[in-house]
């Protein structure tokens, strides 16, 4: 019979140091960045107004206005930095899975790929989140994470003797991702060519290997 783990075998976890106020702002910010995201996968960004947000959520739009002084752009960077973090989590998850370097590396393809194929979000990440997020730390999170990752990927399988030592890793880490994000601004825009991207990348991992 099962037992419940003692409290000095239990995980530690880092006390919540937050106040009351502050973890209900972050849970509307929350909750306003969820409405966002659904009105954009239902009707795409022309319908992201603070007004449907506000219906859609069902939070006042005095209340949005005092989370998002910046309105309508500031809830957008939220929602584009959002799909960015879980992006990031589910190439992390995907890679951490993959059985050898050049699977880690594809699983960046298919995550990016699979975002850019969905019809609005896709488009929203990939193609009109980057002309109104410009600057910021918004704009490099997923960019940013890839390159580090793949980078290290590759250092990893040099050292292993799978990948060339010829290959710069953080140089071409910078080239892939900028590959994988033109890719998915096609996709975006065409989903049916995903299959026709992800075998292009596949050849350029290939031609990665170790002869």
């Amino acid at each position: 019979m099962s037992t419940a783990p003692s409290a000095s075998n239990a995980p530690e976890q880092s006390p919540d140091r937050r106040s009351l106020r502050e973890r209900r702002q972050e849970r509307t910010r929350h909750e306003l960045v969820d409405a966002v995201l659904e009105i954009i996968a239902e009707g795409g960004l022309p319908d992201a107004t603070i007004e449907r947000v506000s219906e859609v959520s069902g939070i006042s739009r005095g209340t949005v206005y005092a989370h998002y002084p910046g309105g309508r752009d500031a809830l957008l960077r939220d929602a584009y930095a959002r799909l960015g973090r879980e992006l990031v989590e589910r190439t992390r998850a995907a890679a951490a899975a993959a059985n050898d370097w050049r699977e880690s590396l594809l699983a960046h393809a298919s995550a990016m790929f699979d975002l850019a194929a969905d019809a609005r979000l896709g488009h929203f990440y990939n193609v009109s989140g980057p002309t109104l997020v410009v600057d910021g730390a918004e704009r490099g999170i997923g960019s940013g994470a890839s390159a580090a990752m793949i980078g290290d990927t590759l250092l990893a399988a040099q050292r292993g003797g799978a990948v060339s030592a010829e290959v710069d890793a953080r140089a071409t880490a910078v080239l892939l991702v900028g590959a994988l994000r033109e890719s998915a601004i096609g996709i975006a825009s065409t989903p049916s060519g995903s299959t026709t991207y992800f075998a292009a990348f596949t050849r350029l991992i290939d031609g990665l290997a170790a002869g």
